[in-house]
């Protein structure tokens, strides 16, 4: 994440290569409270563009402050999360300067002082809409009361009724921006729709899950992916990924052999079935996203020469390029002799791994490609790699990615400069893993154990090397 400084410029090139101050910048400030530590991120969106993949911390003056300067068109909305905790609420900012002031122990309730916001009640119900789509997802509420509700023609009906509702409240506002709220509340529906339908997909009778692609079809109807409004809306990236998905694989009942075709059929499938405005961002994120998950496709160069074609004048083309870029080089490293890449073929138990070490203390980290705060916790790995080297500890990494992603295991093995041990599982010893270190044969990760000089588990969960003090404590303990 990158920190956001004063000045648009710098904010511009941020998000999308837009240089200089226009007379529509927006400008955001005030003063942040109860923030505990905590690092507040925010999403904006530009000209009408939510970008999942662009979000920015909130970097604070030593007083509390912030100033944050966007480009824009017009009104915009900005989204505004504690980092891996909490939803804090929506604002739509206009052109000029806006006063907002967040209390960052409170939960949608951000309230800026702008005409847009004075004039109209609305923008309030659609940052709350926004908050109640995040719990829901997250199984913290259910304010449209459709969580136990398994009869799809009743979800349909409470979602819009919802909608409803909120449309009627979209007054007093320009035609662009009441088009785009109109487009974010019925995305909001239509991914709350999906939700439950997954599951029904996943668990359902048979008899069920005919009903609820009966009536998906006419969600899908009322919702109008095709709207140009659409990518004004946070939930348009999900929207439009799991329409794809259900053509794709769920009603096919086939899966991508790897991310590299995963990624192509996505791209050719918005390429073929969608137009305008909601193409380019929907192809878009198919490369901004594969940068963001750091999963750096080797196919993604190809789609960005295709995009190029299709979207010349794209407001994300600087974003784009940059992202191509990261995984050009990404795909040109070298792995290190001292990132040790063990053959895994042959090995049939977990205590074979480990009795190559016998007599050391073993720090495991357990982690995957796909897992974020697994890459999240390798920024941290420096002073565990001195301590280790000073005290003749192995740094043993397992990852339980699938064997089709060992290249990008190793890619991100050397990225990431951890300097150890590394084996990925194989189908022979796979269950060996989870039930050593899971619970019931569930792992949650990331997950670190240590194993002392006796060769017995000593600590089942270590600490992280985020909290070296304590990881350096069972580390001292295992070698006694």
């Amino acid at each position: 994440m990158k920190n956001q400084r004063l000045g648009c410029v710098l904010a511009g090139i941020a998000i999308f290569g837009l240089t200089g101050c226009s007379p529509e910048s927006i400008t955001l400030e005030g003063k942040v409270s109860n923030l505990s530590g905590n690092t507040i991120v925010y999403w904006p969106t530009m000209d009408g563009i939510y970008n999942a993949t662009q979000k920015d911390t909130l970097f604070l003056q030593a007083d509390s402050t912030y100033h944050i300067t966007l480009p824009s068109k017009g009104n915009e909305k900005i989204s505004f999360y504690i980092y891996g905790q909490k939803y804090l609420g929506t604002v739509y900012a206009e052109p000029g300067k806006n006063v907002l002031d967040i209390d960052a122990s409170l939960e949608n309730s951000l309230s800026i002082e702008n005409k847009l916001v004075n004039e109209n009640e609305i923008v309030k119900e659609l940052s709350r809409l926004q908050g109640e789509v995040f719990n829901l997802r997250a199984r913290r509420g259910d304010a449209f009361q459709v969580a136990k509700d398994t009869v799809a023609s009743s979800v349909y009906q409470k979602l819009t009724d919802y909608a409803s509702g909120i449309e009627e409240k979209i007054t007093g506002v320009d035609d662009v921006f009441k088009k785009r709220a109109v487009q974010d509340v019925r995305m909001q529906m239509l991914l709350a729709f999906m939700n439950q339908y997954f599951g029904i997909d996943y668990q359902g009778t048979e008899e069920t899950k005919k009903e609820w692609e009966a009536v998906y079809p006419e969600m899908l109807a009322y919702a109008d992916i095709s709207r140009p409004e659409n990518v004004f809306s946070d939930a348009f990236a999900d929207v439009i990924s799991n329409v794809a998905g259900i053509e794709l694989y769920m009603k096919t009942k086939q899966q991508p052999k790897d991310r590299n075709e995963g990624k192509q059929k996505l791209f050719d499938w918005y390429k073929n079935n969608l137009k305008g405005r909601v193409q380019e961002v929907a192809m878009a994120n198919v490369i901004l996203e594969d940068a963001s998950n750091e999963s750096y496709s080797t196919g993604i160069p190809a789609l960005y020469e295709q995009f190029k074609e299709l979207h010349p004048s794209s407001l994300l083309m600087p974003s784009l390029n940059e992202a191509t870029q990261k995984n050009i080089a990404f795909n040109n490293i070298e792995i290190p002799e001292d990132v040790h890449l063990l053959n895994t073929d042959s090995v049939r138990t977990f205590e074979e791994i480990a009795n190559r070490y016998l007599g050391k203390v073993i720090f495991i980290d357990i982690w995957a490609t796909w897992c974020s705060p697994c890459r999240e916790s390798f920024a941290h790995v420096k002073p565990l790699q001195q301590y280790a080297k000073e005290n003749d500890i192995v740094l043993l990494y397992i990852s339980v990615d699938r064997q089709t992603d060992a290249n990008l295991w190793k890619k991100l093995a050397a990225f990431y400069d951890l300097k150890g041990e590394h084996v990925i599982i194989n189908d022979f010893f796979k269950m060996d893993i989870y039930n050593t270190f899971g619970n019931n044969g569930a792992l949650y990760l990331p997950q670190c154990a240590i194993i002392n000089k006796k060769g017995e588990l000593q600590f089942k969960k270590a600490a992280s090397p985020e909290d070296m003090d304590k990881l350096a404590e069972q580390l001292r303990e295992a070698g006694e």
